[in-house]
């Protein structure tokens, strides 16, 4: 499969953007498929994960992470799963937030621009005459 690559942490670890405007997460010998609008959801369900340490289990949106029988954890992606140690979970999260800044927060930096590039500023002006009810 042709990917290109947006974000990589070592060989075999990385992020790329593939041709039916999907992502792929490639871990080792594991392509999964991630769908941008559903990026947000990883990234909270791992800033989570930060936030409480030690949680049983998390879950958001199709994500979920789990305490693994054997230590370390378990993520979920829709019906896909990977066993992650701690200092995966870490560079998993390296990826995914630079995969966000790179994909979905450049629009949120344009306040001139509240739906993206190329739209103007709407400015609301109060109509003169009746109001209907």
């Amino acid at each position: 499969m042709e990917l290109t690559t947006i974000t990589q942490v070592a060989p075999g670890r990385l992020i790329g953007l593939a041709p039916d405007g999907d992502l792929r997460l490639v871990w080792d010998y594991t392509t999964i498929r991630i769908p941008i609008f559903d990026l947000p959801h990883l990234e909270a369900l791992l800033d989570m994960w930060l936030l409480e340490e030690e949680p049983p289990q998390l879950r958001r949106g199709y994500y979920r992470l789990t305490h693994s029988p054997e230590g370390g954890y378990q993520l979920w992606l829709h019906t896909a799963g990977l066993w992650l140690s701690r200092q995966d979970v870490h560079t998993l999260m390296s990826l995914v937030t630079a995969v966000v800044e790179e994909l979905c927060r450049p629009l949120c930096r344009q306040p001139n621009a509240p739906f993206g590039l190329g739209y103007r500023k709407f400015i609301a002006a109060p109509r003169k005459g009746h109001h209907r009810n």
